[in-house]
């Protein structure tokens, strides 16, 4: 497809700049990406990430999550959006879904909400955008942040708004069955009105430094590599177009997804819960298929 061009042209210059005097490609190829996007999205930062999920856990990690504390989302999602909720210490809440969509049910989420919830994540899935506006205002009435997971709906707009835009922080993900894709990687975009400290998700995503040997949070490395960063970069220059003809080409029919999230084994040995009768029904649709 026309779509894997850019990998092509990408990949002959990150091969014929990746080798300088210290033998590794600058940071200035990060940094060149990174500023990128925040321009283009009007952004506070961009944080280019080696996966998906790295940019799901950072942002929650940050939120300095306590055992008891809960953070909604849907059980009709990769198992890699609860996970991160799990890494990052607290509980699953899981919502069910609007049958049409297969999205969180936005008309379900305030009955979920307890004086223990900190967060909610909307799955943006297939291409298709969740309902921002409920979520948005019910996040403000109780004082949540909004955790966009839209690994699966970049370039997706909603009423002239970026998916992953829109909350407090947008997870994106660059694996390879995605509409932009660098094999692995991923990115988190964090808008001016976030709420957010987006120099501490910088800081975990690179061991929890803040400044050269400085280690003021525990974190990780989750940096993208340069030559991926390059790859990411050229799609979005020249082949935006691409990337959103591609929105939605993997859904329901390639399988996706047979289970809900508690039903996985180890969700169950952890007690970690759900009743969600539509997502299991459209689970079950899905496995019988």
């Amino acid at each position: 497809m026309l779509k894997r061009h850019p990998f092509i042209m990408t990949w002959a210059h990150a091969t014929t700049i990746t080798y300088t005097k210290e033998y590794a490609m600058p940071q200035a190829v990060r940094n060149i990406f990174e500023d990128y996007v925040k321009e283009k999205y009007d952004l506070v930062d961009c944080i280019a990430v080696n996966s998906g999920t790295s940019a799901l856990i950072a942002p929650l990690w940050s939120l300095d999550l306590q055992p008891d504390d809960e953070v909604i989302t849907t059980p009709f999602t990769f198992v890699a959006t609860a996970n991160a909720i799990v890494i990052a210490g607290a509980k699953p809440v899981f919502v069910d879904i609007d049958p049409d969509t297969y999205l969180i049910d936005p008309n379900k989420i305030e009955e979920a909400i307890t004086n223990k919830t900190k967060a909610i994540i909307p799955v943006h899935l297939y291409g298709r955008v969740c309902q921002m506006e409920t979520i948005l205002n019910m996040a403000k009435k109780y004082s949540l942040c909004v955790i966009e997971d839209t690994a699966q709906a970049f370039g997706a707009e909603q009423n002239g708004k970026s998916a992953g835009m829109m909350g407090d922080v947008g997870c994106f993900s660059f694996y390879k069955t995605k509409n932009i894709s660098t094999f692995e990687g991923g990115m988190i975009c964090v808008p001016k009105h976030s709420k957010l400290d987006h120099k501490k998700i910088r800081s975990i995503c690179d061991q929890g430094q803040v400044g050269k040997y400085n280690h003021e949070y525990i974190g990780f490395n989750f940096r993208l590599a340069e030559p991926l960063c390059l790859m990411a970069l050229e799609q979005m220059k020249i082949h935006m177009t691409g990337i959103k003809a591609e929105l939605g080409l993997r859904g329901p029919e390639q399988g996706h997804y047979p289970h809900v999230v508690y039903d996985q084994p180890v969700y169950s040995k952890l007690n970690l819960l759900g009743s969600c009768p539509i997502a299991e029904s459209v689970a079950k649709k899905i496995r019988e298929q």
